[in-house]
C-alpha cells in the first residue's frame, strides 16, 4: 500500500510537470471536453477562443518542504486552475498578489484554486500553514509572462 501511494504521488507530480511543459503525453489526465475542443469545429468558434473560455489546469503537489512543480509559467490574462494535493501533511498555498490563500489538507484530497493571472511579473508561492522546521524554505514561483501585443 505504501509503495502504491508513493507511485501515485510521483505520478501526480509528473503529470503537473508535463502539463506545465505542454506535453501531450499526459492527455489521459486532461478534461475530455478540453482535450477535444480544438478539434470541434462545429461550434463556430476557433480553437483559440475555446481555449480562452476554459482555465488552464495545473496540478501541484505540496510536500515537505517544496511545491512540485516549483516554478509555474503562465501568460498575463490567462485563467488558471491550480489543483493542489498534499504529499504528506497539512500545507497551504498563498500567492499574495492574486489574493490566493487556501489550506491543503493531509490525505491527498485535492483543493482547487482558480484565478486570473492579471499582472505580469514573478510572484512567490508560499506555504501558508506551518508544516515543520523547513516551512520557511517551502517556496515556489509563479512567473506571469507579459501578453504579446
Amino acid at each position: 500500500m505504501l509503495y502504491s501511494l508513493a507511485f501515485l504521488k510521483d505520478s501526480v507530480a509528473a503529470a503537473g510537470t508535463a502539463l506545465l511543459l505542454g506535453a501531450a503525453a499526459m492527455s489521459n489526465q486532461q478534461d475530455p471536453a478540453a482535450a477535444s475542443a480544438p478539434l470541434d469545429s462545429g461550434r463556430g468558434a476557433s480553437s483559440s477562443t475555446l481555449a480562452q473560455d476554459e482555465p488552464r489546469t495545473i496540478e501541484v503537489v505540496a510536500k515537505r518542504f517544496e511545491f512540485e512543480p516549483a516554478r509555474i509559467e503562465v501568460t498575463e490574462g490567462e485563467r488558471i486552475k491550480l489543483v493542489v494535493r498534499s504529499g504528506d501533511g497539512v500545507h497551504g498555498v498563498q500567492i499574495k498578489k492574486f489574493k490566493v490563500e487556501k489550506k491543503v489538507p493531509r490525505g491527498g484530497d485535492p483543493i482547487t484554486i482558480e484565478f486570473v493571472a492579471s499582472t505580469a511579473g514573478e510572484f512567490p508561492i508560499l506555504c501558508s500553514e506551518y508544516c515543520g522546521d523547513g516551512h520557511e524554505d517551502m517556496k515556489g514561483m509563479l512567473v506571469v509572462a507579459a501578453k504579446s501585443k
